[in-house]
């Protein structure tokens, strides 16, 4: 039975060579033997279509994907959104790949949601659609109406997937091997990092659980939000190879923009997306990562619903940090925030010379932002920053990639939708809720938690060692000569005090955070009042400790 997988396995390898020599692949490492060699003996048994030769390479990278199956094809998906690695040309075929296959037997559906719910299927639904609604290379989705009468979206792994998938990307595994160690293609990110992240995606979406976790949370983040609906999905019924959810009857935006459907308030809309994608990259840090067209939903009421949450990311506390500096820095035109956020995010700072990124950095602004907004092309405005951050050999998280395209579909759906909108002109009306969050979120809290902690333990400590002191002195016959003991003790005094200045201030603080993050009533802004007067009363405290220490060094400096 092995021998006979080891067979398959080394069949497919054999395979996937074989199209990529014939579609004029191994012109990528030709300078190889062994390659040159392979692609001469499959370029004599199969002779090359006659319209390969005229194609660039990603179309014929593009016609080879799709030729390799299911694999290739998400894989050709996944590369079309790395700006930061390919060039636009091969992008933009890549682009083109649709996810589209024949649907598998109705019956074999059944089966697989029977299996997985352990219910007879007649038992489970009131009625099933032998015909599905769409169907895809992982999956595909059977309309249904469960006994509450609830219409629901069936989604049913297509089966033997999972094998098929997890033996390509072994494949995979040596072949990336191989470009690796015989090719220099890729500046900041090697092939098998690069495959890495695709196994790590594949897993991801090949586990309908994980989706399901998605969905739970997005409703739990915009339960109040009455602008966006987020699909119920529906535990009892749900596994890792099938997702039971809410059946949301609605139109999809590209459908909405091209009726030009009078039912709706289509700049509205569009300012809504807008408000709904912000606030998941800049304020959640948890975002849907492939909000194109088809998953995007108009509600009548104008109210959007995104569907199929199968690519969503979440945003580490410093990334998210860090892109919020960076946007502020975009609105603001301020070449040394962006850059420091750039170079922060791809943990390079003391890497590359900050002087000359910076220069660089304010060159691409006056470029490409720093102009009527009629003129400013958001899409290639990002391509054009991430090409620098890799000239430079930053390698930023494959999260920021997606935030990028995120923006980039932002604004090519809000141009569709109200074609007087500016991506540039609503960042800086968005901005200060970015600001307002970076101030009060949990991670500044977290910020002043662990400062005040620490200064918390030395001050802490510090009456015990003055009890130290007293002991000694007590215990022994000092005897302390001092000339100025007067101004010995009024130095002493002073330091007292600052020090219990300092313990309350810190107390404040930390009181403080500890109410905002709390999350208690009254609130302003989604913030507890509260702790908004002690963060006021610490900002007094503390501005006035810092004149009286700036007034102090001043006489210090003139009696000098």
């Amino acid at each position: 039975m092995k021998r006979a997988g080891r067979r398959k396995v080394s069949a497919r390898y054999l395979e996937i060579i074989g199209v990529a020599t014939r579609y004029g692949l191994a012109e990528l490492v030709s300078h190889k033997p062994l390659l040159r060699g392979l692609s001469k003996r499959f370029s004599k048994e199969k002779n090359q279509p006659p319209h390969i030769v005229m194609e660039s390479l990603g179309e014929r990278l593009r016609e080879a994907f799709v030729e390799l199956g299911p694999t290739f094809i998400k894989f050709g998906q996944i590369l079309s959104d790395r700006k930061d690695i390919l060039p636009i040309h091969i992008l933009q075929e890549l682009e083109k790949l649709q996810d589209e296959v024949p649907p598998f037997s109705s019956e074999v559906a059944k089966e697989i949601v029977e299996k997985n719910v352990g219910t007879p299927l007649e038992e489970i639904f009131l009625h099933f659609d032998d015909e599905p609604d769409a169907a895809a290379s992982l999956a595909q989705v059977h309309r249904a109406i469960l006994p509450t009468g609830k219409p629901v979206a069936v989604k049913v792994k297509r089966p033997g997937i999972d094998e098929q998938i997890e033996a390509d990307i072994q494949i995979m595994h040596q072949l990336a091997h191989f470009v690796d160690n015989n090719t220099s293609y890729f500046q900041v990110i090697t092939a098998t990092e690069l495959l890495e992240e695709f196994e790590q995606q594949m897993r991801k979406e090949l586990d309908f659980v994980q989706e399901l976790l998605s969905l739970k949370r997005f409703r739990e983040l915009y339960h109040n939000n009455k602008t966006v609906i987020v699909p119920n999905a529906y535990d009892e019924y749900s596994s890792r190879d099938l997702l039971v959810m809410e059946y949301i009857h609605g139109k999809k935006v590209s459908e909405v923009i091209e009726e030009q459907d009078p039912r709706f308030d289509l700049k509205k809309l569009n300012h809504q997306n807008a408000d709904f994608i912000m606030s998941q990259l800049f304020i959640n840090g948890y975002f849907h990562a492939d909000p194109h067209p088809g998953n995007f939903l108009i509600i009548e009421g104008d109210i959007i619903c995104y569907i199929d949450y199968g690519m969503v990311y979440s945003l580490r506390p410093y990334e998210l940090e860090n892109l919020n500096y960076m946007m502020l820095g975009l609105s603001r035109l301020d070449p040394s925030l962006v850059a420091r956020s750039l170079l922060r995010m791809g943990n390079a700072e003391g890497k590359v010379e900050a002087d000359i990124f910076v220069a660089v950095v304010h060159d691409y602004i006056e470029t490409h932002l720093n102009k009527p907004l009629e003129y400013i092309d958001v899409s290639f405005a990002l391509i054009s920053l991430l090409q620098i951050v890799v000239n430079f050999g930053v390698h930023l998280p494959a999260r920021f990639i997606y935030v990028a395209k995120v923006i980039g579909s932002l604004q090519s759906i809000g141009a569709g939708l109200d074609p007087e909108f500016q991506f540039i002109e609503y960042l800086r009306e968005y901005a200060p809720k970015i600001w307002a969050n970076q101030l009060a979120s949990h991670r500044a809290a977290n910020k002043v938690l662990n400062s005040g902690l620490n200064w918390s333990e030395i001050l802490f400590q510090t009456p015990e060692m003055f009890i130290d002191l007293r002991r000694f002195i007590k215990d022994r016959e000092v005897i302390i000569k001092a000339p100025q003991a007067d101004v010995i003790r009024e130095t002493y005094d002073k330091v007292g005090f600052r020090l219990v200045f300092g313990l309350v201030l810190s107390a404040l603080l930390i009181s403080s955070s500890l109410i905002v993050l709390a999350d208690i009533e009254p609130q302003i802004y989604g913030i507890p009042l509260i702790g908004i007067i002690g963060y006021g009363i610490g900002a007094v405290m503390g501005i006035g400790f810092l004149f009286a220490g700036i007034k102090k060094l001043f006489r210090w400096h003139y009696k000098k």
